[in-house]
């Protein structure tokens, strides 16, 4: 069944901003997204090395790219036959528990970034429990990113990417604005706009 263009949003905020804050990302993997739709983002990244896909459903990825692994099996199996430090980017497109973000940091390299779905704006409590499991796991700089997701429950979606490192380092604008490809919402404008907080979730952000 074709994907209605706006329900393309969650898929590309859950791929484009991580890579391109990532200086020089090269090998991703792709935790919890079933239905391909985030890798389909992902793979437009052509400078990308390799892209690990794990899938729990078994599911077909009828995209040829010699550059996607797909892993059909269960998650912990993954983790437990993957080397550490062997992402720069891990993106985890479902719910967390502080065992697996454990895992995700070790499987991180240095300057790593994860990115992780989360819940609406409007239920702060949740987002501060999932930014205060992050910072004990040892990621030492977090991003909230909100957008629109008509398909949401309350059309409103918010993600935390963070990273490993101090601080995150500068969007890559140069890379964005000459991209090969097209999006349907995703640009340098709609990345930091994400960024900006409303003031009732700016009061309760607090890293």
């Amino acid at each position: 069944m074709p994907l209605s263009p706006h329900n393309t949003i969650f898929h590309e905020m859950m791929s484009h901003p991580a890579l391109f804050t990532h200086p020089h990302p090269m090998k991703v993997a792709i935790v919890g997204d079933e239905d391909s739709h985030i890798l389909q983002e992902v793979i437009k990244h052509e400078h990308l090395g390799e892209i690990t896909f794990i899938s729990n459903k078994n599911a077909t990825i009828t995209n040829a790219n010699p550059k996607i692994h797909v892993y059909a099996g269960n998650t912990a199996n993954w983790i437990k036959n993957t080397a550490p430090h062997s992402f720069d980017i891990i993106i985890h497109a479902a719910q967390p528990n502080t065992e697996l973000l454990n895992h995700f940091f070790t499987l991180l390299s240095v300057g790593g970034i994860l990115i992780q779905q989360s819940t609406s704006p409007f239920e702060m409590a949740a987002i501060k429990s999932l930014a205060d499991q992050l910072r004990l796991t040892g990621f030492n700089d977090q991003q909230i990113l909100n957008f629109p997701q008509p398909s949401f429950s309350t059309g409103w979606r918010s993600i935390i990417m963070a990273t490993k490192q101090a601080n995150f380092k500068r969007i890559r604008e140069k890379a964005i604005f000459s991209k090969p490809f097209k999006t349907y919402y995703y640009n340098l404008d709609t990345h930091k706009a994400s960024l900006v907080l409303p003031e009732f979730m700016r009061g309760e952000w607090v890293i």
